[in-house]
This record gives structure tokens, sequence and C-alpha cells, in this order.
């Protein structure tokens, strides 16, 4: 551009946050260990990260199996695991 400013460019498609409080959607953490969590994005959104990917998001999980980072996910509320969950907790 002639007055040198950059257009940021942002993939639009990768999940961020804001997507995971739509009605019907939950957010989910998948560590590799095999753990996954139900996670509350609230005091993301709280922080003022509602717009971030959630891939930068992810360096702010801790599992309980000492794993400083977990895959997030969003899913539908039908799609939620049988199984035990639970473990995995945002740090900050």
């Amino acid at each position: 551009m002639a007055d040198a400013h950059r257009i940021p460019s942002f993939a639009t498609s990768e999940p961020r946050l804001h997507q995971a409080l739509l009605a019907r959607s939950s957010l989910w953490a998948l560590c590799r260990c095999g753990r996954e969590a139900q996670i509350d994005p609230m005091p993301w959104v709280g922080q003022g990260l509602r717009r971030q990917a959630l891939g930068v998001l992810e360096t702010r999980l801790r599992c309980q199996c000492g794993a400083r980072q977990a895959r997030l996910e969003i899913r539908g509320l039908s799609e939620a695991p049988a199984g035990p969950t639970g473990g995995i907790h945002i740090f900050r």
C-alpha cells in the first residue's frame, strides 16, 4: 500500500473463542495423555480474549499429567463424551 500501513490478514477458518459461547456449543480441551475436559471460557472472556483464536489459548491450559498445553476444540452438546472427564484447567 502507498501509505505503508499493513492490513492484518486473519485466517477465517480458525475457530475463535466467541464461537464456543454460541448456544448448543461447548469448549473442550484434549491433552496428549488422553484426558479431556470441558472448559469454561468465561475467565478468558473476562480478560477480553473473546476474539482470540483457540490455538493462541492452548498454552494457557494445564493438565494433571504435567502437560503445559492442551488442544482446544468446540463441540456441540451431543458430542460430549460418555466417560469420565476432567483434570485440565485454565492456568492464566
